[in-house]
Parts: C-alpha cells; sequence; structure tokens
C-alpha cells in the first residue's frame, strides 16, 4: 500500500487549533482484503505507539468513525499491524477515506481537501523527479553524449527541486494560521534533522522561518527545534 505521506516527527506533539466542540465523522473504504477484520486506529504525530484517538474495526472493506473535535488536530489513521497509515486532519464534518487503486485519499473537509490537493501536486513532481534514472538509462541506450546527458538531465533536476521546494513553501506560509503549515514545517524540520544528522536548518526553513508571524514562531516545537539549531 502506498504510504501517501509520513509524518514520524520524533518527540513532537500534537499540533492543535482552539475549536468549539463539535463532531467529525469519517466513513472509509479499504479495498484490500487483507485488511478486512483489522483494526483502524487514529493516532497523534508521534509514532504508531502513542495513544489511539479513536479506532475501530474494518468490515467487508468499510469502517465508520465518529467522535467529538474539540480542537483541530493532524492525525495519522493507521491500518492494523502493517504499519500502513495516512495523514487526516481531524476537523469538523463528514470525513472520506477513499482507497484509490492502491493509494488512499482523504476528502471532504477544507483543510483535508487542501492538504491532499497540495500532496497531489507534491507527488505528480516527485514522480518526475523520480524518473530521471531512467530517463538518463533511455538516453543513453539511444546514443547521446555523456556531458549532454549530464547537462539535460542536471538542468531538469533542478528546475524540479526548485518547483517542489517553491510549493512546499508557499503552502507552509499560505498556511501560516491553521495545522497544516505549523505540521509541515515541522516535518521540513525533521528532514533536514534525519538529513544532517543534528537540529539544523536548510535555505528554506530559514525562508519560511524568516516570513512567519509571531504566533508562529513561538509555538513551543517551532521554538524548541529552532533553539536546537542554535546550540541552546
Amino acid at each position: 500500500m502506498k504510504k501517501v505521506f509520513h509524518m514520524a516527527i520524533a518527540g513532537l506533539m500534537t499540533v492543535v487549533l482552539a475549536a468549539c466542540s463539535t463532531s467529525y465523522n469519517i466513513t472509509g473504504t479499504a479495498l484490500q482484503s487483507f485488511y478486512d477484520g483489522d483494526m483502524v486506529y487514529l493516532r497523534p504525530i508521534g509514532g504508531e505507539d502513542t495513544k489511539a484517538v479513536d479506532s475501530c474495526k474494518i468490515l467487508h472493506g468499510a469502517f465508520t468513525m465518529t467522535g467529538p473535535v474539540d480542537s483541530v488536530m493532524c492525525v495519522r489513521m493507521f491500518f492494523g499491524k502493517s504499519g500502513d497509515n495516512i495523514p487526516i486532519i481531524l476537523e469538523e464534518g463528514n470525513i472520506k477515506v477513499i482507497d484509490l487503486n492502491n493509494a488512499m485519499k482523504v476528502e471532504g473537509t477544507p483543510l483535508n481537501d487542501k492538504f491532499y490537493a497540495f500532496m497531489t501536486q507534491r507527488d505528480s513532481l516527485m514522480f518526475l523527479l523520480q524518473e530521471l534514472p531512467r530517463k538518463e538509462s533511455m538516453m543513453i541506450l539511444d546514443g547521446y553524449d555523456h556531458d549532454e546527458i549530464l547537462c539535460q538531465l542536471g538542468e531538469e533536476e533542478g528546475t524540479l527541486r526548485l518547483a517542489i521546494d517553491k510549493l512546499e513553501t508557499d503552502f507552509v506560509t499560505a498556511n501560516f494560521d491553521n495545522v497544516l503549515g505549523l505540521t509541515y514545517f515541522l516535518v521540513l524540520c525533521d528532514n533536514a534533522y534525519n538529513q544532517f544528522g543534528f537540529p539544523t536548518t536548510t535555505p528554506q526553513i530559514d525562508e519560511i522561518y524568516g516570513r512567519a508571524p509571531e504566533a508562529f514562531r513561538e509555538n513551543k516545537d517551532v521554538k524548541q527545534y529552532m533553539e536546537l539549531c542554535e546550540g541552546k
């Protein structure tokens, strides 16, 4: 099963926004027969072992969850013991989890629609980036000069990486005031930590942080990570 997006950030607390007490209703399909009879768990960001917010059983490829929403929360939906999971914004309204050709999609509420529209764009760019090695092999078979291959594919890679960077940056800055921007910024921080092996920033992180409002900078998780980068 395609894991649409991984948000396992060690030590990250659940990101919430104040809201009135309302309710969510999740209906979903899981077409893979091996899931039938398994449990579905909603867990806060932090890993598979965190306490479940909600759970239910998959019966005949379908499942339903209903519960109160005291605050908007970014969670992950785990399918049984497989470790397969997808992100969901737990907010008021009717949330649909759809299994489309072995790739899960969430829709039906404003933040989920916005997040999955962003991820669809990002996945498309990532697919093109991952296709470059195959394109290189094809160019070699077609007799292209080695330097010509490096020049052309290097330019394409640079263009794609810039497009991904801009898409992510625009997404965070457009959502400074809600759970999407804050959560994805922390994902970028976690990616930087995993890449370099220690808390650090990147030009992208610095740009976003430099444009962020004070309330965003003062979030405890953002503040903690930036202080770690500064060695405090």
